[in-house]
């Protein structure tokens, strides 16, 4: 009797002992207080300045990382930003990078350069913008295109300022945000510095298409001196914002600048019959260009605050209402998520990312990217994984978010990555191409091998970007053909393929232009 009331006053304490720990277990779980945002080189990767918020203020940091206060007369952003046609910075946006480029630094309406250039009555715009692209990329007359001509002649003044502007030394373009939205305001739908346009480097390749089409035209009336000052200003352009710290949109106009003037320079070399001087100043101007940094100084800058400002506003900004799931269902409505989680993993990310750019070879790059790639898919596609005892559950529902939402958070690299290669393959086949030309032209014919032409003409066997090996190289009739990837013969891929001249002298210049290689005084601006 005794044995079996013990056993009772001990039962029934035990259950509800057990009981309560459970509950309060689960309580705790759902319950315990929010972790809060730990302001760290491993979770917000800046640790000042501060926002009023007390949040990281991204985007002073990221000014801090660009050049400020250039003059004017020596920024080459200055040159592109009086040209362009509206009033971005007066209206619609406000410039917060202390560059000092207003509305009142612009040209007079009439002055400035206004992209695409309007077709006849008897044209529709795609029409007109096909002609440009076409004239843009091999030689043409005047008589072909009469349109065209006389627009490129009304606004030759301002495509000569264009072209001037860029012998300025520094880069320091604006960086604008909406009039309404203050750089530090965290209230809104979207963070801080996902709204920030780049006008100068968004309007300079639309500008870019009026240069080429001038140098193509040039190049068509037998001006190649001409026809190369126009390409000389779009490769230094290149070199100034890719060598400049900026975004990879930035770096993205660049390559696109450094690909269209490169594979113009090839129409020239092999149809303008430039002499050796502008062959050799040709070359000196593509190997400037080539010398741009990798990626990684860009996405371990302004990729990395972009991604971390996006982070933080998601998961860590007071002013915005609990995370909710990339489906809205419960149970992620309920819960705050942990902002270091998906802190801390992006930047392990971006840290790969930046390896992963920086390594010598194609075939090692694209092989680490792929495993980035891998993993983010991964993540992104991972279940719930079960609870453990006395974890709390935004635990496991801030890691299945920061799964699912990383790879809308990262910086997509990969055709960044390539598109980067095939520039330099086409900068490196231009380069080489004029040293080809050299040697014919000294010589009487091409040479045997690549090897011919180091040193005198080349510092080394030029090494294809998209293979990692020597260049592809023949000859056949007298004449040779140049190419980086896949040989011509084996793929109808003619892009980055470039083909001598069979013999042909220079003729007599005709140029009303002055020579490149002579430095030109820039058109004066207005008081």
């Amino acid at each position: 009797m005794l044995k079996a009331r013990l056993i009772r006053w001990i039962k029934w304490p035990l259950i509800v002992s057990a009981v309560g720990f459970v509950v309060g277990e689960k309580l705790w779980a759902f319950f315990s207080p929010s972790p809060a945002l730990v302001i760290s080189e491993e979770t917000t990767w800046i640790t000042e300045p501060l926002a009023p918020d007390g949040l990281p203020d991204y985007f002073q940091a990221l000014l801090a990382l660009e050049p400020r206060g250039i003059p004017a007369e020596i920024n080459a952003a200055a040159a592109v930003w009086e040209l362009i046609p509206t009033a971005r910075s007066s209206d619609d946006v406000i410039d917060h990078s202390q560059a000092h480029l207003s509305a009142a630094d612009r040209l007079p309406a009439s002055e400035r350069l206004v992209m695409p250039p309007p077709p006849p009555d008897d044209m529709e715009a795609e029409d007109a913008r096909k002609v440009l692209e076409s004239c843009a990329r091999g030689a043409w007359r005047a008589a072909d295109h009469p349109w065209l001509a006389r627009w490129l002649e009304d606004n030759a003044v301002a495509l000569d300022r264009l072209a001037a502007g860029a012998r300025r030394e520094g880069w320091c373009p604006p960086r604008c945000l909406p009039a309404d939205q203050s750089p530090t305001k965290r209230f809104g739908k979207q963070p801080i510095m996902l709204p920030l346009t780049l006008p100068v480097e968004d309007a300079l390749l639309s500008m870019s298409g009026a240069l080429l089409a001038r140098s193509m035209l040039r190049l068509g009336e037998g001006d190649a001196g001409g026809a190369w000052s126009d390409l000389d200003a779009l490769l230094r352009y290149g070199d100034k914002i890719s060598d400049a710290p900026g975004t990879l949109i930035g770096r993205a106009v660049a390559m696109r600048l450094f690909s269209r003037a490169s594979r113009a320079v090839g129409r020239l070399i092999l149809d303008g019959h430039p002499d050796d001087m502008l062959l050799a100043d040709m070359q000196r101007s593509l190997r400037s260009s080539l010398d741009f940094p990798s990626l990684a100084e860009a996405l371990d800058g302004h990729e990395r605050l972009y991604a971390l400002d996006a982070i933080t506003f998601r998961f860590a900004n007071p002013s915005r209402p609990l995370p909710m799931s990339p489906f809205g269902r419960f149970p992620y409505r309920i819960f705050a998520a942990d902002p270091n989680v998906p802190l801390r993993e992006a930047n392990k990310l971006l840290d790969t990312m930046v390896y992963a750019v920086g390594l010598p070879t194609r075939e090692l790059r694209q092989g680490v990217w792929q495993v980035v790639h891998d993993h983010l898919d991964s993540r992104g596609n991972a279940e719930l994984r079960p609870r453990q005892w006395f974890e709390a559950w935004r635990e496991v529902y801030s890691e299945r978010l920061s799964g699912r939402t990383m790879k809308s958070f990262l910086p997509e690299v990969k055709t960044l990555l390539e598109d980067t290669d095939r520039t330099r393959a086409a900068l490196v086949l231009a380069d080489t191409a004029a040293a080809l030309e050299r040697h014919r032209l000294a010589t009487g014919a091409p040479p045997a091998s690549l090897a011919d032409l180091v040193p005198t003409f080349l510092p080394a066997i030029p090494i294809d970007p998209l293979t990692d090996a020597s260049l592809g190289y023949r000859i056949a009739d007298g004449r040779w053909t140049l190419w980086s990837g896949t040989d011509p013969e084996e793929d109808d891929v003619d892009e980055l393929v470039v083909r001598g001249p069979a013999g042909h002298t220079p003729p007599e210049s005709k140029s009303p232009y002055p020579s490149p290689t002579d430095p030109s005084p820039e058109a004066p601006s207005p008081p």
